[in-house]
């Protein structure tokens, strides 16, 4: 193949990406099984990281305070990618690489340029961690409701009124099923579920909304 041909397709990489994850709907409307969410409400737009099991690329999404999309960046797949970290406007992607993949993680990592690096008016940082190997997988942790601070970002939850968790919204990934909270000390998520098999991912989005009613 020749050099002209490789630049072609290099330079048609980020154009195949966002086709393949055109056509979300706006942010009311819950995707499905296949599908989970990071969001932080900020004071004039929703910030959203997407991820799905069944079709496309993760994305980051820019909503209005309305719920409809205004832009949306799509990042290169590869397994273990999460919002981890936002302050100053600055949204930081982190992959989780198990220590037996680095070999093979590290070379696409340092080639891949083709990530975005902003979106409306956020800066997109990329960098990488290695999972700790000893994490045991945590029971699920029942709650019955959740309180978002829309002054400090910061998501509460609750079960028999009693504070079960409290966190930056943004380290939550929300499910239809659960919510998983992820820890950036120890690199493992401790998952949450409504009591009564309620439906936790839309429950969720209705509060996000509610906040700037």
């Amino acid at each position: 193949m020749g050099r002209s041909k490789i630049k072609n397709i290099c330079l048609l990489l980020p154009l195949l990406l966002s086709l393949i994850a055109c056509g979300h709907p706006d942010f009311d409307k819950f995707e499905g099984t296949g599908f989970s969410y990071q969001i932080n409400a900020g004071k004039t737009d929703i910030v959203r990281a997407r991820y799905t099991t069944d079709e496309g690329a993760p994305s980051i999404q820019l909503f209005d305070t309305k719920g409809r999309l205004k832009e949306e960046a799509t990042i290169a797949p590869y397994m273990g990618l999460g919002l981890t970290a936002m302050k100053n406007d600055t949204i930081q992607m982190t992959y989780t690489i198990g220590q037996s993949d680095l070999n093979m993680f590290l070379p696409w990592f340092k080639k891949n340029k083709y990530n975005p690096t902003h979106i409306g008016n956020y800066l997109i940082r990329y960098n990488y961690e290695i999972r700790n190997e000893y994490n045991i997988d945590q029971d699920s942790v029942q709650l019955d409701s959740l309180y978002i601070d829309k002054n400090t970002q910061m998501m509460s939850l609750f079960l028999k009124q009693k504070l079960i968790a409290k966190k930056p919204m943004y380290l939550f990934r929300v499910e239809s099923s659960e919510i998983s909270l992820y820890d950036p000390v120890s690199k493992s998520y401790t998952p949450y579920i409504f009591a009564g098999n309620k439906n936790i991912g839309e429950e969720y989005i209705k509060k996000v909304l509610a906040l700037y009613n």
